[in-house]
């Protein structure tokens, strides 16, 4: 039964104050639900004891099932940033939810949770298309930096590891193609420069796309999920009232089959090692970026065509190169390759060991990993970027990312007949619906293969027209 508790206001009138325990929380704490309750003006004493009970079992009730909260007080914003800080995210994850948060909390952070509304969620989502939201719509290019580099000998990777960027990004900045601010500024100051005379500073007024505006609601709707669980609140208003942003359907970005020729018959002319052997295992295994940087040679099984996937690279700030998980347990695989495959490992392994020769006590290969630096350290995910960017301007080919080489192999997988749960078993996706509404694009480019060849085992020969 809840506690019942007789106070006198400032205006001298009789309230009481009743209190419903809820539970503990993490730490044991008792958690109670306290609310304020005046009689009536004029009522009996025996009038107000009846209702005051009635409103304390009513109290415990609602408390019961879960249909009001444990602490009224709590403002979206406080709760927002100690899921984010506190749930078990991935590295990338966290730092693309900090950034949300960026907008989330000056917007609706001051929100009681108990109090947050669909209609503030709407406008909100609406106010992230509006022109000038887009802050990462900020960024800086260089005219001078490939110069100044040259004058004093620096090479990317150098640059990269004075400023706390990767390689990648300087690579870019060189090129005079954008680069964040701040990633322009840690640049300019690994130089011992201003900022102004490296770089010139663009500022773009420009909406989130309305990709970048689903995470937001995303993010939203997981809090209120979590929130929801722990009965800070009754119902989650972000998955269960609120107008989810409109995602539109796009097709997953891929080489055509005879681009995809093209790009095989000119890496094989590559005379760079490292980026052919990066860049074939991409397409013919359908690894993600990270995966591959992750591989050791102990992974490899070249006598029986098998690579094994268990782990991934990734930079992290302040921290470098760094060894992750894989994306989910399914991602956790074997992946048969070609003979064609296998002898191209074997070819890189006698480079990767001449390597390894040369530097002899210098080398810095301890975790002999495939994908390496001049010294053996692990190469970062970004530098695969690179490449790929490098080689497809060189050849005149399609804009494609190392994730498109992904797609454009799960995509000749499925035209060239491979059912869906073989594919998932080799790309390592979570579950086979996300492939299916993925790569519908190639699913439907089968029916007609399909159609023919039913209609070459039921009718006789004379009646088929396919054949």
């Amino acid at each position: 039964m809840a506690n019942i508790t007789r106070r006198t206001n400032k205006a001298g009138e009789t309230v009481y104050r009743i209190r419903s325990y809820v539970g503990e929380d993490i730490n044991g704490k008792q958690l109670f639900k306290s609310m304020t309750w005046t009689p009536p003006p004029g009522a009996r004493p025996t009038t107000v004891e009846k209702a005051l009970h009635k409103e304390a079992a009513l109290s415990d009730e609602l408390v019961k099932l879960g249909i009001v909260s444990f602490d009224g007080a709590t403002l979206f914003g406080e709760y927002a940033t100690t899921w984010v800080e506190n749930e078990p995210l991935a590295y990338r994850t966290r730092t693309m939810y900090e950034d949300y948060l960026r907008r989330i909390v000056p917007a609706l952070g001051h929100i009681k949770l108990e109090k947050l509304q669909a209609r503030h969620l709407e406008a909100f989502y609406k106010n992230l298309a509006e022109p000038g939201i887009k802050n990462v719509g900020r960024y800086a290019t260089s005219n001078k930096l490939d110069k100044i580099m040259k004058e004093r000998k620096l090479s990317r990777d150098i640059l990269g590891r004075q400023a706390g960027v990767a390689a990648a990004t300087v690579s870019a900045a060189a090129r005079g193609e954008r680069v964040r601010i701040m990633k322009a500024m840690a640049i300019a100051s690994a130089l011992g420069m201003e900022t102004s005379k490296v770089f010139t500073l663009i500022t773009e007024t420009t909406g989130l796309s309305p990709k970048t505006i689903h995470h937001h609601h995303r993010l939203i709707a997981a809090i209120l999920a979590k929130a929801k669980r722990e009965r800070v609140i009754p119902f989650n208003v972000a998955a269960e009232h609120a107008t989810a942003p409109k995602l539109p359907r796009t097709e997953a970005s891929y080489l055509n089959d005879e681009d995809a020729q093209s790009f095989v018959a000119l890496l094989l002319q590559e005379s760079d090692i490292r980026i052919k052997t990066a860049l074939i295992l991409l397409i013919f295994t359908g690894m993600r970026r990270g995966e591959l940087c992750g591989l050791s040679w102990s992974d490899c099984d070249l006598e029986n065509g098998t690579i094994h996937v268990c782990r991934a690279s990734q930079w992290q700030k302040g921290k470098g190169i760094v060894t992750v998980p894989t994306k989910n347990e399914n991602s956790i695989r074997d992946i048969d390759v070609s003979p064609f495959v296998s002898d191209l490992l074997r070819e890189y392994k006698t480079w990767w060991t001449e390597r390894r020769l040369f530097w002899g006590k210098d080398w810095q290969g301890k975790l002999e990993r495939l994908l390496i630096q001049d010294d053996g350290k692990p190469l970062a995910p970004d530098t695969i970027n690179y490449w790929l960017s490098k080689f497809l301007k060189k050849h005149n080919l399609p804009h494609v990312s190392p994730h498109g080489l992904r797609h454009t192999f799960a995509t000749l997988q499925i035209t060239a007949g491979v059912d869906i749960r073989t594919l998932q078993a080799r790309t390592g996706h979570a579950q086979a619906s996300a492939l299916i509404n993925t790569y519908s694009h190639a699913i439907k480019s089968t029916q007609k293969q399909a159609a023919a060849i039913l209609e070459s085992v039921l009718l006789p020969k004379g009646e088929n027209k396919s054949g």
